[in-house]
Parts: structure tokens; sequence; C-alpha cells
């Protein structure tokens, strides 16, 4: 007698997932940025459905989509204790994760965005400064625990980087590979190509505090003017073309 009620009370559980509906999805992801990052138009269930990846402006007026795409969830290694997921734009594959007893793995990430409304759905001022250009995503897998703690690589690509307060210019190509190592990790820039040359190194503690200590190096009229505009973070050095740059 006990087992078949623990089994009615697994189907019934089972069934309340199966037919939880996808706006599930867009409270979690608007409870976890404080109401920055959203899902619209979400429609289908948390295992099968559809909708579009947005940013939210700071006032919550305005939208920025950036992703619209379709999820599927996926069974065959449930046996093994694991449920896979993957949300795909058009044909190809952006994100497959896959949830265990022990957390979660990024099976595999390549996003392509532009940088504006990605990182607008940050906390960090610096992160809302008006950046322009286009951004890819990239990860060969990371596994984080239920915890938060987190171990696994991240590279993000920017093309035709720009920013609103220097307007008509572009800067040039950039890569920021980041490595997760618990809750903290460190993180890498370097330039690819263009005028505006940025180097440095940095990383995160357990208090997600950011760090960075780097060099900026280009012409004049854009170098000598960081102090000013990125005051705090950008501090002048003997050349005018060069700026060295302290995230705290």
């Amino acid at each position: 007698m006990a087992w078949r009620i623990l089994l009615l009370v697994l189907a019934l559980a089972v069934l309340g997932l199966w037919r939880m509906p996808a706006t599930v999805l867009d409270r979690a992801l608007a409870g976890s940025s404080d109401g920055r990052l959203r899902l619209l138009d979400a429609a289908g269930s948390v295992w099968s459905g559809s909708g579009t990846l947005a940013s939210l402006s700071g006032d919550g007026r305005a939208a920025q989509p950036w992703l619209q795409g379709h999820w599927r969830a996926e069974f065959a290694g449930l046996l093994a204790g694991r449920v896979g997921w993957r949300l795909s734009e058009r044909d190809d594959t952006v994100v497959h994760l896959q949830f265990t007893p022990g957390g979660i793995e990024i099976v595999s990430a390549a996003l392509d965005t532009p940088l504006g409304p990605l990182l607008d759905s940050l906390p960090h001022p610096l992160a809302r400064a008006g950046w322009r250009g286009a951004a890819r995503l990239e990860s060969p897998g990371i596994r984080c625990d239920w915890q938060g703690a987190c171990t696994g690589p991240l590279r993000l690509t920017w093309i035709d980087a720009g920013v609103d307060l220097l307007p008509g210019r572009r800067f040039g190509d950039y890569e920021l590979t980041a490595t997760a190592r618990g809750k903290a990790g460190s993180l890498i820039v370097r330039t690819l190509a263009g005028e505006l040359r940025i180097s440095g190194d940095g990383g995160w503690d357990e208090r997600q505090r950011l760090r960075f200590d780097g060099r900026i190096e280009g012409p004049a009229e854009i170098v000598g003017r960081l102090p000013n505009v990125m005051d705090g973070i950008a501090f002048p050095t003997g050349s005018p073309e060069a700026a060295d740059i302290r995230l705290r």
C-alpha cells in the first residue's frame, strides 16, 4: 500500500513539472537579474517552448531583444541521473545544459549577440555605459554545483568595439577569457586588432567583487580623455597615448 502511495505522489510531481508553463523561466530570469533580464512572448512549457530573451532598461520601460529561440528537454540520460536542456536559435545550438543531482553543467555555449543589450542585464554601472559592437560568448564546458560554485572557462570575443562616451570611433576587436574556480575566478583581456590596444588581467572574489588591472594604448585624442570620462577607473600615465585601468 505504501509503495502505491509513493508512486502516486511521484506521478503527480512529474505531471506537475511537465505541465509547468514557459513563463516560469521568465520569472526565474527576472528574479536572478533584479528584473533586468526577461523572456518575452514565452510559449509552451519549461521542457519544450519558445521565447525572446531581452534586456530591460534601467527604468524597466524599454526592452532590447537579443535572442529569439526555442528549447527542448532531453531525457536520454535520465536513468543515469541526467536531464539535458538545449536552447537553439534557428537550427544552431546556443546553450546545451545538463542537470544532475550534483548541479548544472554547461556542456557547450556559442552565443552571438549585440554587446549592449547583453551587458544591460548585468548589475555593474560600468556595464551600462553604452557599449557598442558584436559579441560572441563561447564555452567548451562549465560545471556548477547547487551552491553556485563553478569550474570551467568562458571566452567573450568583442568585435567592432565602441562606446557612446566616444561616438563615431571604432576601437577594435578584443578577447576576454574568464576561468571560474569555485565562487571566484580569473580573467585576461587582450587585443585582437584595432587602433586602441587593451591588455590586462584580474578576476572576481567569492563576494562577486570585480578586480582588474590593465593598460589602454592608442591615439592621444581618445586615450588622453579617458581619465576624465572614466573617472576613478582610468588613470593618466607619463604619456597621453597610454592610460592605466584599475577596477575595484
